[in-house]
């Protein structure tokens, strides 16, 4: 089934190496989402459910990987999970999928399932549909993957997974031809665009596209400057895309951009996560299997915001938020102190992370959701990051317009 109309040019026809790996993109949202994010019940055991899921799955023989990621903005979850193979998936959704199907269908809805591979037979499909999973099922169709599959650092890569659907039958020819030119300049004028793989939707006129980019400054440039903004309009012209899933630190600034694109898009950082020992084909090998020199590394934020005048208290009440949503979505949040100085309306924060991956979930993730509303209502002093921040954390932070000061620990001492 899985047909082209033009010959492929040979860094899009290279067999890829996932093989029997399935992987799975879903999206759940609370059935009574809070005005205010992260507030309601039903997110709150939404968010419950899928973390006990998701240590479960862990343990699940056959699961090489699997995320549960809070969205950005929205009360809702993003799920990722690979198997090894259609029988592992099939057996998870039997057991621990159907475990908890029915108490998580009383507080929350899925939107949608994509489940990708190289082949998913009917049979397979058939099983799946019975157990009452509402999902869409693309075979891979071409791409390719740089540098030997090796995984890209998961705090600064971003993971685009998305579904463009034919406005009309007759243009799916069309489309997959758009989809080819894209990966083929992308290949050579888009060095940050590591992963580029097309799927074709089982039973549908539509087109699964996965995207990795090694960081976010390169999302902007494939989004600003790259094949993105070259071909969008001729794209948008005989399809439209029904979803954008992003997991990994974009940036506000992206994410509004995005919004201008007319996108359809789920932002999430990188929530509780596992992958097996080595990684996976379908993500990328661990080639270093040494635990990073900035792991484990505790690092202190303390940074201020001064209200502009009579938002005092919506800047607190904002803060009430961000700590309840730190409390609750970030384990790596150790310590979180607010201070407000009444005299000169100023509210000082002092965040204490278990590392830099944690500040950097937290950027992408909470940080992010409240940013631009920080902004109308306040101005940023200035930002002292104390401890190790790897540059590309760097980078971020002061492309989110923070005046960033970065101080590596030399000397001190603490008390028990």
């Amino acid at each position: 089934m899985n047909t082209i109309t033009q010959s492929l040019p040979d860094l899009l026809s290279k067999p890829s190496e996932i093989g029997k790996e399935i992987s799975i993109t879903g999206k759940w949202t609370a059935t009574k989402p809070n005005r205010y994010f992260g507030k309601s019940n039903d997110y709150k055991s939404m968010l419950s459910e899928w973390e006990t899921i998701h240590q479960e799955a862990i343990s699940h023989e056959g699961i090489l990987s699997t995320e549960i990621n809070p969205s950005i903005g929205q009360e809702a979850v993003l799920i990722h999970h690979i198997f090894q193979d259609t029988n592992s998936l099939i057996d998870y959704f039997k057991t621990i999928a159907n475990n908890h199907i029915e108490l998580l269908k009383e507080y929350a809805q899925p939107e949608i399932q994509l489940i990708r591979g190289m082949k998913i037979s009917e049979e397979v499909r058939n099983q799946i549909l019975s157990l009452g999973v509402e999902a869409n099922f693309a075979e891979y169709l071409f791409g390719y993957v740089k540098n030997d599959y090796i995984q890209p650092d998961p705090k600064t890569a971003v993971q685009v997974t998305a579904k463009w659907t034919c406005k009309d039958e007759g243009d799916f020819n069309e489309l997959k031809s758009w989809w080819q030119q894209v990966g083929t300049e992308a290949y050579d004028i888009e060095k940050g665009l590591i992963r580029f793989e097309v799927y074709q939707v089982i039973g549908e006129h539509a087109l699964i596209i996965h995207e990795t980019f090694d960081s976010s400054d390169e999302l902007k440039y494939h989004l600003t400057k790259g094949t993105a903004n070259k071909y969008k309009k001729e794209i948008d012209q005989i399809a439209f895309p029904e979803n954008y899933f992003f997991r990994g630190p974009v940036s506000w600034l992206i994410r509004t951009y995005s919004k201008f694109m007319n996108l359809p898009a789920t932002y999430t950082g990188r929530g509780n996560h596992f992958t097996i020992e080595g990684g996976t084909k379908s993500e990328g090998i661990i080639k270093n299997q040494n635990i990073n020199t900035m792991k484990n590394q505790e690092v202190m934020v303390v940074y201020k915001w001064t209200a502009k005048e009579g938002k005092s208290e919506e800047l607190k009440r904002i803060y009430k938020e961000v700590l309840n949503q730190m409390e609750l979505n970030e384990p790596g949040a150790k310590h979180v102190e607010c201070y407000f100085d009444n005299s000169s309306s100023t509210l000082v924060v002092m965040d204490l992370f278990a590392d830099a991956g944690a500040v950097g979930f937290h950027l992408g993730t909470t940080a992010a959701g409240h940013f631009e509303n920080l902004l109308e209502i306040a101005n940023p002093g200035e930002f002292l990051f104390c401890g190790e921040v790897p540059e590309e954390m760097k980078q971020a932070a002061l492309g989110m317009g923070l005046n960033a000061t970065f101080a590596p620990n030399i000397s001190g001492f603490r008390r028990s």
